[in-house]
């Protein structure tokens, strides 16, 4: 049972009471259950009751009152009323399954918006240690299986327990005896049921949590790489890997499909023998068959109602266990959510503080930084200074942490020891007041599946970009001329990664992007290397105007891109010199 109420506990207390407001809702529905069960047998007792207005003088005085006289007309009022309640019941049913079904998405699409917002906030290096295939999987997959697949079916689980009492209680009036052996035997049953598939099912379970994200994973790097797996032709590698997964996944589904259906077969199979087992007692116990009859037409109404119950039980008890692996894999980031949600705090940092001042220089003191898995450090006691509207050159081999000092140097990473100072402040003691001078260029350019305007203006909203100011960063990134001669100008679609883009001009977007804030520090990541030398030296020529007014931070590779910088820093041997 306490498997069943984990879910329950990354809920908010207002949360809560709405789930405890919908829970007494559904309970007033499994009450009008076991009512409408028990009003067919007085419906049916009636019926072999022809004198009983004349036998009950107040009832049939009542009944005058309203033009009732005839037995005939007494059972077409009580029919009528009986169907009233059928109707009026399942009208209360649905009202109350709309409520839980909005209950479950509401919550669901509320927290796979808190659980992005979540991941966004989280340093850089929770992003470096976790694959980005989980993080999708948790946010698409996970929320919607722990509110659709196990809330809703948990509440609906407790509705029909009640039912089941409910309905039991109604039995035990009439025939306490019946009622004792027809619970006693769904009991024993069901019992046996669920703990004898339990351990399969809960393996059945984890084998769909763990083969989610790994699925996720393929088929990101299938689609992701779709280039160099074609040129490569490597698709068959990509796609027995995905296949492979795919296929444990369905075995997994397979096997749950089967085991949480079989119980079914059985439940029906002892009900109905149980029933024929009571005639038989009965008539052994000397009762007369004629006198048996309206309790036998209640036994197999309620018969009808308690089979799809103990069907229902099983089999909802048995797809939440299923479920729950995937709850667990997700419960400490939902459990963090729900204390957002508790303490109204939002958990994205909102680039809305004044820029950190930057007029004299940046000075780098005694910098260190090791990665937490990191076996040594990679690189320590970094010192130099670069003066405000000076060209650095970064170099060094590869590996030796100056792609680290870049994500250092932009507030990515925090260091092992040491500081980076902006005017003699710590940049770490108002990151976002640092980051608002910056704009970065990295290597490979991300562009969105959308336009020339919206990929200068990264994450301005629509009725927020500025079109003069796109304009200018496109002339700035010298790329104006090119956009000018397209049919639709700035408004022309990229395609997904800006595939219909040359790498130059993928480029000379991400620098346009860039300058578009209007940065004081530009901070290039290797940001022509993957270009020929012609590009390269056009798009560094372009760059080699802001020398001067915007302080440039390049890492390259190649001397000859840095040929005009005022000096360089080389990171080398765990250690950093400048040159």
């Amino acid at each position: 049972m306490r498997s069943y109420l984990k879910i329950f506990t990354i809920l908010t207390h207002k949360q809560l009471k709405i789930c405890g407001f919908i829970s007494i809702i559904m309970l007033v529905g499994a009450i009008f259950e076991a009512v409408g069960i028990s009003m067919v047998l007085p419906l049916i007792t009636l019926m072999g009751q022809p004198n009983f207005l004349i036998e009950h003088e107040r009832i049939g005085a009542y009944a005058a009152e309203w033009g009732i006289c005839t037995h005939v007309q007494f059972l077409m009022v009580c029919t009528c009323g009986l169907i009233l309640f059928y109707i009026i019941k399942n009208l209360f049913q649905a009202v109350a399954l709309r409520m839980q079904i909005h209950f479950a998405m509401y919550n669901q699409m509320d927290y796979a918006t808190n659980l992005l917002a979540l991941y966004l906030s989280k340093p850089y290096l929770f992003h470096l240690e976790h694959n980005s295939a989980t993080l999708l999987c948790n946010i698409t997959n996970v929320g919607s299986v722990v509110f659709i697949s196990i809330l809703i079916p948990t509440l609906m689980l407790f509705t029909e327990i009640f039912t089941v009492i409910t309905t039991w209680i109604v039995l035990l009036f009439i025939d306490p005896f019946v009622a004792t052996v027809v619970v006693g035997l769904m009991a024993v049953v069901m019992y046996v049921v669920l703990q004898g598939f339990r351990q399969q099912i809960a393996e059945q379970g984890k084998l769909q949590a763990d083969c989610s994200a790994v699925m996720m994973k393929w088929l990101n790097q299938s689609l992701g790489a779709i280039r160099e797996i074609k040129i490569s032709g490597r698709e068959n590698f990509f796609l027995n890997a995905f296949d492979a997964t795919n296929r444990i996944l369905g075995h997994a589904s397979e096997a749950f499909q089967f085991w949480v259906n079989v119980p079914r077969m059985f439940i029906e199979m002892i009900a109905v023998v149980g029933i024929l087992v009571l005639i038989i007692v009965k008539l052994f116990m000397g009762y007369d068959p004629m006198a048996i009859m309206p309790l036998l037409g209640v036994l197999v109404l309620a018969s009808f109602r308690l089979l799809p119950s103990a069907n229902r039980i099983v089999s909802m008890s048995n797809g939440i266990r299923f479920q729950l692996p995937m709850l667990d894999t997700l419960y400490q980031d939902m459990m963090t959510v729900k204390a957002m949600e508790k303490e109204a705090t939002g958990c994205v940092l909102h680039r809305n503080q004044a820029k950190m001042s930057f007029e004299k220089a940046v000075q780098i003191r005694n910098l260190s930084f090791q990665y937490p898995r990191g076996v040594e450090p990679v690189f320590q006691q970094a010192n130099f200074i670069i003066p405000k509207g000076s060209f650095v050159g970064i170099i060094g081999p590869s590996g030796a942490g100056k792609t680290t000092f870049a994500d250092l140097f932009l507030g990515l990473l925090r260091p092992k020891s040491g500081s980076i100072l902006a005017d003699n402040v710590d940049i770490y003691e108002n990151i976002r007041g640092w980051q608002a001078n910056l704009a970065y260029v990295p290597q490979s350019i991300y562009l969105m599946d959308g336009t020339i305007r919206e990929n200068v203006a990264l994450g301005a909203a629509e009725q927020d970009i500025d079109d003069a100011m796109v304009h200018q960063a496109l002339q700035m990134a010298e790329l104006q001329e090119f956009v000018a001669g397209l049919p639709d100008g700035i408004f022309t679609e990229v395609g997904e990664r800006g595939s219909w883009l040359s790498g130059g001009q993928r480029q000379r977007i991400g620098i346009a992007r860039a300058l578009y804030n209007k940065p004081e520090v530009l901070v290039l990541d290797e940001a022509t290397s993957a270009l020929d030398i012609a590009t390269e030296e056009s798009i560094m020529n372009t760059i080699l105007r802001f020398k001067g007014q915007i302080t440039i931070v390049a890492i390259a590779h190649r001397l000859s891109t840095l040929e005009h910088c005022d000096f360089k820093v080389q990171f080398s041997d765990g250690g950093a010199k400048v040159l």
